[in-house]
């Protein structure tokens, strides 16, 4: 009978708690996540850099930026998204977390327009 009990609770405390291998997951997703939005910041200073010595404006150059980091924007995209749904057990969960990952990275992709703007400005007035 002892045994038993003990077993039951081994079994309820492994339900309860995340496992080792779901919580490595999440880091893993998380850090997946941060690798690239820190590769879309990258493409977008390396665009603002490349497109400040042109006669555009720092919105024009923005967004000539996000026309170039397309690819890095959507990656990043889906792994947030990856990353907030991985643990959704129900449709209406996984609904609820696609559309705030795609609020989230939108708002993000307003930021970095925003800070390709700053920069160009300021890479201008270093060359004065």
């Amino acid at each position: 009978m002892r045994v038993f009990l003990v077993v039951c609770v081994v079994l309820v405390s492994s339900c309860a708690s995340p496992s080792r291998k779901s919580q490595a997951q999440s880091k893993s997703s998380n850090a997946q996540m941060d690798s690239d939005f820190n590769a879309y910041l990258n493409c977008m200073k390396a665009a603002a850099v490349h497109y400040s010595a042109s006669e555009a404006t720092p919105h024009e150059i923005a967004d000539a930026a996000q026309s170039k980091c397309g690819t890095e924007f959507r990656a990043f995209e889906t792994s947030m998204e990856n990353h907030l749904t991985r643990d959704m057990r129900t449709a209406k969960g996984v609904s609820t977390a696609r559309r705030s990952a795609r609020e989230t990275a939108l708002e993000l992709q307003g930021s970095a327009k925003n800070k390709v703007v700053q920069w160009v400005i300021d890479l201008r007035f270093q060359k004065k």
